[in-house]
C-alpha cells in the first residue's frame, strides 16, 4: 500500500556549483554492494570534514537507496553520486533502467521487516525525490540532507 506520507517532493534536487566536493562510483547490483557503498561514503565525507552525525545519516540514506535500486530493479550496475555544499549534501542513486519505474513508499506493519526505507529517508531528509534518467529508462532516486561539518 503507497503511503501518501512519504511521497517523494517535486522540488528538483540541488544544483552543485563547480567549488562543491563530489564523488561518483558505480558498483554492481548485488546486496553484498550495499556495504560497499556505505563504505566509500563514509570514508569520503570524513576526509571532506563532515561531522559525524551528519554522516552516519547520509549513509543511512545511501544504505535505504542503494538497497532499494537492488532490490526493485533488474539493474546490473546502480551508480552513487554524493556532492556537497557549506551546508548541504546531494544523494543520488541511479539504476540502469529495469524494475519499477518510480520508487513506492510503503506503510509497514509492526511486525513487518522491510518496508520503511523511504520513510527513513523522508524522515531524515530536507526533501528527496526521483527523476527519469532518459536513458534506458532508468531513474535517479535523490535526497538532500542538512549538512554539519566537523
Amino acid at each position: 500500500m503507497a503511503s501518501t506520507d512519504a511521497a517523494p517532493t517535486g522540488a528538483l534536487p540541488l544544483v552543485l556549483d563547480a567549488a562543491a566536493h563530489r564523488i561518483s562510483f558505480a558498483l554492481r547490483a548485488d546486496v553484498a554492494a550495499v556495504g560497499e557503498a556505505r563504505h566509500w561514503v563514509r570514508q569520503q565525507l570524513q576526509e571532506w570534514g563532515i561531522a559525524p552525525d551528519s554522516v552516519d545519516t547520509a549513509v543511512l540514506v545511501v544504505s535505504e537507496l542503494f538497497t532499494n535500486a537492488v532490490v526493485h530493479t533488474s539493474s546490473e550496475i546502480i551508480t552513487c553520486a554524493v556532492g556537497a555544499t557549506p551546508d548541504q549534501l546531494l544523494i543520488e542513486v541511479v539504476d540502469d533502467g529495469t524494475g519499477q519505474s518510480r520508487p513506492s513508499p510503503q506503510r509497514a506493519c509492526p511486525q513487518d521487516e522491510d518496508g520503511r526505507g523511504l520513510m527513513l529517508v523522508k524522515a531524515v531528509s530536507q526533501r528527496w525525490g526521483a527523476s527519469p534518467t532518459g536513458v534506458g529508462g532508468g531513474q535517479v532516486v535523490w535526497a538532500v540532507l542538512r549538512l554539519v561539518r566537523a
